[in-house]
């Protein structure tokens, strides 16, 4: 039974990997998309002993032997490597070119982090526009509100690199709309966690540093903004065959290490 259990989780093991990978290849194309990885964990560990010495017996088992139980997944953890940048017409396309995260309102108080930066304009029911992701949360500026596009010409909006929006009113007059809300997140493999889509949360204890800290350089912590440009995916695709295929080899020694666990319970069974 052991062995059965044991290969039966290295089987669940490998699958969890192939979907984070399956995951990886398609959204290859998903703007600010991090690609994601699983590693893996003993289970139980049994410590046994080593055996009395036994007169002419020259073979014992190991001190401390220690006989495991399988592996486990561990939840996939995610790359926040930069991905590549491609150059776009539209003016509500920013990207940022260094360790920054976009700041966006979830609602109930709660902050969102993104890569991302396909915004939209959206206007909510009282008429007013905000700058917005696909799905319609408000991006957030420096003073921890939402940017208000309400009357403005949005052909015209300009980014600094330091985050500034300009733009023109509907009657031409220059408007300044504010500051871009940037993050920076200290080890964000484990201090973020997914939310929906390329949205994440901070796990309890940990805290991000923003461009409205004081004392803050934003620049050398989350580099610049460029306005017309998004940041595509970080999957490598070639790397992520390659782990496919190193991931199929072990299922397959995990599928025949359970056909041998059943011969080996039939056999025991005959006897």
């Amino acid at each position: 039974m052991s062995l059965l259990s044991t290969a039966a989780a290295g089987l669940q093991s490998q699958q969890a990997r192939m979907d984070a990978l399956a995951n990886n290849i398609a959204n290859q194309n998903t703007v600010g998309y991090q690609s994601s990885d699983v590693s893996f964990a003993n289970t139980l560990t049994e410590f046994y002993g080593q055996s009395p010495a036994v007169t002419g017996l020259s073979r014992q088992s190991p001190a401390g032997f220690e006989l495991g139980s399988g592996a486990m997944a561990l939840n996939p953890q995610a790359n926040f490597a930069a991905g590549n940048y491609t150059t776009t017409k539209n003016p509500l396309d920013m990207a940022i070119q260094g360790d920054g995260f976009f700041m966006i309102d979830l609602g109930n108080k709660q902050t969102g982090y993104t890569r991302a930066g396909d915004f939209i304009a959206s206007t909510d029911g009282k008429g007013q526009m905000y700058l917005a992701t696909p799905d319609g949360h408000a991006v957030l500026g420096a003073n921890g509100k939402p940017i208000n596009l309400t009357g403005v010409n949005l052909s015209t909006v300009q980014v600094s690199p330091d985050g500034t929006i300009t733009a023109d009113q509907i009657n031409g007059n220059p408007v300044n709309l504010g500051k871009l809300g940037l993050a920076y997140v200290n080890q964000p493999q484990f201090a973020l966690t997914p939310f929906s889509g390329q949205l994440y949360m901070l796990n309890k204890g940990y805290t991000a540093v923003t461009n409205a800290t004081p004392g803050v350089n934003a620049t050398q912590l989350m580099g610049q903004v460029q306005n017309h440009m998004l940041e595509g995916s970080n999957v490598n695709l070639t790397q992520v065959m390659a782990q496919m295929v190193s991931t199929q080899n072990d299922d397959m020694m995990a599928s025949r290490a359970v056909n041998m666990a059943n011969q080996m319970m039939t056999v025991a069974n005959q006897i």
